[in-house]
């Protein structure tokens, strides 16, 4: 059998990913038979493995990460389909973030009758946002009220990674939370304060960015919260760039965009300090980084650095 778990809502999608895990390790405490694959492996690590036996005549749990975005990792899978399909194993194929609808790889499983799971997890809608943070809040048995729902929801949809630390923030603050605690504890100037580093970024002036990197860590900042901020952003300035480009009136493009006012309005303003071509680029370096950092192949807070100078 094999689950496909990608999508936009990049918080969404691995968590599904630890929640698979985490009830396979409950089954299987040995963990003999749970492997992990990236496209740092060789390719060829993963035809291997799927050919070996199982152990302890129990069902393997094969997690591969990011084959849509790896050729050598999509090569092998294409090639290994049918027996990953038939298998009585489980394959899990995870990518962190969108996948094209005419992915050669998406399209040849969702072909399929049946083995195979698709879920993608796109941003959720304003309805569907109120309900998963008060979910969130009763998984941690702690009472919330409908103001303080609202507040914490205006960080915007796409925005997850920051309301999940968020409400962990203020679940370790009080077990009934209210607006005035959102306002007192939920810091409104993130977004401001990122604002500035890219604006940095789009003056080419590195000192000015390092300046503003370094002042969000001296202030505690996660660099990997940092990192899902900064993608947030530069997402938010592609979408407006490119209803810009396609010749969209203000309006338009902000009911289209669906980000929050305040952000939508800051990402026009800083929109038109790039080209798409160059937001593109950036957001694929910053990809890149980020992934590098969450593979534990390079220190996040040098990450941060390098990104930085490659801008």
């Amino acid at each position: 059998m094999i689950i496909i778990l990608y999508g936009k809502d990049t918080f969404r999608s691995k968590e599904k990913l630890k929640e698979i895990v985490e009830e396979y390790k409950r089954r299987h405490e040995s963990g003999l038979n749970l492997k992990f694959f990236s496209p740092e492996d060789h390719p060829e690590e993963l035809e291997d493995c799927e050919k070996q036996v199982s152990m302890f005549d129990e069902k393997r749990l094969v997690v591969i990460k990011e084959a849509f975005s790896s050729d050598g990792m999509k090569n092998v899978v294409l090639k290994q389909k049918r027996r990953m399909v038939d298998s009585e194993d489980i394959f899990i194929i995870h990518q962190e973030g969108e996948v094209k609808k005419g992915d050669e790889l998406l399209k040849s499983f969702s072909e399929e009758a049946g083995g195979v799971m698709i879920q993608e997890f796109t941003p959720l809608s304003s309805k569907e946002l109120l309900s998963w943070i008060e979910r969130e809040f009763r998984n941690k048995e702690v009472e919330v009220s409908r103001e303080a729902v609202k507040e914490i929801s205006s960080l915007g949809n796409e925005n997850t990674w920051r309301i999940k630390n968020e409400i962990e923030k203020l679940s370790l603050y009080k077990k009934k939370v209210g607006k005035e605690d959102v306002d007192l504890m939920v810091d409104t100037e993130a977004e401001t304060n990122i604002f500035k580093t890219i604006d940095a970024v789009a003056e080419k002036n590195k000192e000015k960015a390092l300046l503003c990197a370094y002042n969000h860590l001296k202030k505690g900042d996660n660099p990997l919260y940092l990192f899902s901020m900064l993608g947030y952003q530069f997402r938010n300035l592609m979408i407006v760039k490119d209803l810009s480009e396609k010749g969209f009136s203000y309006n338009d493009m902000k009911e289209k965009s669906g980000l929050h006012p305040f952000v939508f309005k800051k990402s026009c303003e800083q929109a038109g300090k790039f080209s798409l071509a160059e937001l593109e680029e950036i957001y694929h370096n910053l990809f890149e980084m980020d992934l590098k950092t969450k593979t534990g192949q390079i220190d996040p807070v040098l990450a941060l650095h390098l990104f930085i100078f490659d801008c």
